[in-house]
């Protein structure tokens, strides 16, 4: 095998697909907003239900908050 025959192996990946990819702290630092998120919107729920609102209605509440 060539060296020639390997490079031409290797044509269908694109000639930027790493630098595409989200590196590694970008994944640590989206994981911890979306742990962030959970902790804030499950301290909310607590709140909620504390205070007397149903659990269900509290769950609805709370999960009409992500996303937004």
């Amino acid at each position: 095998m060539s060296i020639k025959t390997f490079d031409s192996a290797l044509d269908f990946t694109p000639a930027n697909a790493k630098a595409s990819r989200p590196g590694f702290i970008s994944n640590v630092l989206t994981t911890l907003a979306a742990v962030g998120e959970g902790i804030t919107l499950a301290g909310e729920y607590k709140s909620l239900t504390n205070r007397g609102m149903a659990p269900d209605v509290a769950a609805r509440k709370v999960f009409e908050k992500i996303g937004k």
